[in-house]
């Protein structure tokens, strides 16, 4: 037999007082040595040469260096927003729904009210954190209904903010200006964007000072900004 074995959210393991299972997952892994990996609880020897491990996390920052040596890494997109939208529509929607037992004719959100939430409280890659903002939205409307006598209720973008409190996510404007530009970062919930600005400091010293905590590649990128302006000052008409 050549069975899958899926271990889901490898990120989360950690070491305790009962012990570290990074290491034991490292024979596990490890194809030299899993053809004969001993069980310590049931004392045998189990042969999981034949064996496909499937291993899922969120970030791989928290994931044993060794341990991730063994695994061919395979990233996977986030869901878009309008993906999301039609998830939510069509499933999270009409679950929450079916766990309340309400009719659809009763509780109706639009477009528009899911796209709010998606973008101002649901920015993950996936659809955990947007499936328990519609679980509290039809939580709200059963006590709304009750209270109004049964009457159909439909949620727009103004009741969002009513429901859920103030978003977590906020759109941020556009900068204009003389030293202002505008970055692209990536975190595990996405893609977004981040303001970069630079200012002069007269404190009598040349050179330049990087502040906040920034990566490497983004210190790599300053630094070449830097490069840039300071082999082309002449020609820019500055001392």
């Amino acid at each position: 037999y050549n069975p899958v074995i899926m271990l889901d959210e490898i990120d989360k393991i950690g070491a305790s007082y009962q012990g570290d299972p990074a290491s034991a997952l490292l024979e596990v892994l490890d194809p030299e040595q899993n053809s004969e990996f001993l069980d310590h609880y049931l004392d045998l020897r189990v042969d999981l040469s034949k064996v496909l491990f499937i291993c899922t996390a969120n970030t791989l920052d928290t994931i044993p260096a060794p341990l991730l040596d063994r695994m061919e890494t395979i990233r996977l997109a986030g869901y878009l927003t309008s993906e999301k939208q039609i998830i939510a529509k069509n499933h999270l929607w009409k679950r929450q729904l079916g766990r309340a037992r309400i009719p659809a004719s009763k509780l109706k959100i639009s477009d528009a009210a899911l796209k709010k939430i998606i973008e101002g409280y649901a920015r993950e890659a996936g659809v955990r954190n947007l499936d328990k903002h519609l679980s509290r939205v039809v939580r709200n409307s059963v006590v709304k209904l009750l209270e109004n006598g049964n009457k159909t209720i439909s949620i727009g973008v103004k009741h969002v903010e009513e429901i859920l409190g103030a978003p977590v996510f906020r759109k941020q404007k556009p900068s204009k200006g003389v030293g202002v530009v505008n970055g692209l970062a990536w975190t595990s919930l996405g893609g977004t964007t981040l303001v970069v600005e630079a200012s002069v400091v007269h404190d009598g010293s040349r050179g330049f000072r990087q502040t906040g905590q920034l990566g490497d590649v983004m210190q790599e990128s300053a630094e070449i900004a830097y490069s840039y302006v300071a082999s082309h000052l002449q020609a820019l008409g500055a001392e």
